[in-house]
């Protein structure tokens, strides 16, 4: 008989502009305080940045890591990060004028210890990386490719939160090579300004699904199956109860869309999911990264996968969709609602896994996690979970199972499986044919998370001896809080942590 892995449950292992009519010298009288308060709130800004630069520099002068790795008597050479537009909580070009700013204040550093790279030359750099290994520009390879490239040395990657309506929180943290900490920025609060937004006009909850059904059909003429890949809070992988309200709506209006447009046929919807065959099919055989991400798995023709996350930005909700075809192609719509106009659907998350997904993708490793459900995916109470994990090298992997109580036990390796090595260039499933044992999805519903490392070299004799178990137990409650942390601080290890949200439903 196949051991079960019971995972979930709550106990143990159960889980305008404002026209203004006024005469010429009442309007430039007028125009003075306001440019003035305009000025005063970006020298406040400047000075965050500043502030910013001056923390990161500090860390990094007093780091002994912190030096040229390509052989040169240099000093290092540093980068920031581009953000990733989805995540951003602002209009794009916010983040980065935000990055320039930094850019800006780092260069103006008396005595720096390292090198500045400029926007451009860090564009340059990226499109070099990927036309030569040809691996495409997606998001999460970014990261891996600038730490393992030659020209950058030190990596800032930048956050940016919005909390409630009136705030933003900005931080940055520099990485080394390895994917390790060398310096980190406390968060520093910016009022939220009117131009920080995406200028949207908002529209009643019904006008904004027939606009967006609209622009998405409009790319999908040989649409014949839609795909529901979740829309989730923000960039948190969570969904709620304005998630399945809004995607209900959106299938609903897709049907009627292309019952339209062709007559006599109907449209099929149904989940991300791969069948237990294509599951089997996949399992060691090399193929590209590509092949994980929700629009490609499991997917064919005439297949698009539907995805999106929305923004509570006070009295609206901005909302971002993405209409994907199989092996690429995609169509965008953004669009906001009346917050007023979705009554009592719940439009926030109950938890946060905010701090244990804050340095995901962070790292050396171009490391993929998914599940035969796709990223951050839906499971039933009783399904088995099959996790899907690739990189780009031979790894040792590490994997983590957060339940809604607060425990926190090891999944992979586990007694049943004590080898953690992962061959790199093809996907892995776990449970496989090389792993005998299941996942279960226990009661009861709600969010719960798994966390994934994946490190460039056997570091089981470097744990505490709690990471090594005869059986199963969950992680004492120090120590769980300091999981990513713990892995971060191995020197000369290289790292990358992947997370995904557990959505698990009755």
């Amino acid at each position: 008989m196949t051991p079960a892995i019971s995972i979930g449950g709550g106990q143990g292992m159960h889980r305008a502009v404002i026209a203004l009519v006024c005469a010429a010298v009442m309007c430039a009288a007028m125009a003075l305080p306001g440019a003035a308060a305009a000025d005063d709130e970006r020298a406040a800004e400047r000075a965050v940045f500043t502030d910013i630069a001056k923390e990161l520099t500090a860390q990094i002068r007093a780091d002994p890591a912190a030096r040229a790795t390509d052989g040169s008597t240099g000093p290092p050479k540093l980068a920031i990060a581009p953000f990733k537009d989805d995540a951003l909580p602002l209009a794009p070009a916010l983040g980065r004028e935000f990055n320039d700013l930094l850019t800006a204040e780092l260069l103006a550093v008396p005595e720096k210890s390292f090198r500045v790279m400029s926007r451009d030359s860090l564009k340059a750099l990226i499109e070099d990386i990927f036309e030569t290994d040809g691996t495409g520009t997606a998001d999460g390879n970014v990261i891996a490719a600038l730490l393992e490239s030659t020209q950058v040395d030190i990596l800032i990657v930048g956050r940016i939160e919005r909390i409630g309506a009136e705030i933003l929180t900005v931080s940055y943290e520099a990485t080394n090579r390895d994917g390790g900490t060398l310096a980190q920025a406390a968060p520093r609060r910016l009022p939220w300004r009117r131009e920080y937004g995406q200028d949207l006009s908002a529209h009643t909850f019904d006008v904004a699904v027939e606009q967006a059904v609209r622009v998405l059909s409009s790319s999908a003429p040989d649409l014949a199956l839609l795909r529901l890949g979740g829309i989730r809070f923000q960039a948190s992988g969570q969904l709620t109860g304005f998630s399945h309200y809004l995607e209900d709506s959106l299938s609903v209006a897709f049907k009627a869309e292309y019952a339209n447009a062709v007559s006599g046929r109907s449209l099929r919807v149904e989940g991300v999911e791969l069948s237990a065959e294509e599951l089997n099919a996949m399992r060691g055989v090399e193929a590209p990264e590509s092949n994980l991400r929700n629009e490609n798995l499991g997917a064919g023709a005439g297949a698009y996968t539907l995805t999106g996350s929305y923004w509570p930005q006070g009295e609206i909700i901005e909302i971002r969709l993405s209409l994907t075809a199989a092996g690429g192609g995609s169509t965008g719509w953004k669009g906001a609602v009346f917050e007023s106009d979705i009554g009592q659907v719940a439009l926030r998350p109950s938890g946060d896994f905010g701090t244990w997904r804050r340095k995901d993708g962070i790292g050396p490793i171009a490391f993929t996690l998914t599940t035969d459900n796709g990223q951050d995916p839906v499971y039933r109470v009783g399904e088995k979970m099959n996790l899907i994990v690739q990189a780009d090298r031979d790894i040792w992997l590490r994997c983590y199972y957060l339940q809604q109580d607060g425990m926190v036990f090891q999944i992979f390796p586990n007694p049943y499986q004590s080898e953690s090595a992962i061959a790199g260039g093809r996907p892995h499933t776990i449970p496989g044919q090389n792993f005998p044992f299941d996942f279960d999805i226990l009661p009861p519903a709600g969010k719960e998370l798994v966390k994934c490392f994946a490190l460039g070299a056997d570091i089981a004799g470097h744990l505490p001896p709690e990471f090594t178990q005869d059986e199963f137990a969950p992680l004492p409650p120090a120590m769980k809080h300091n999981l990513p942390r713990l892995f971060r601080a191995l020197k000369g290890v290289a790292m990358t942590e992947q997370s995904m949200v557990i959505n698990v439903v009755e």
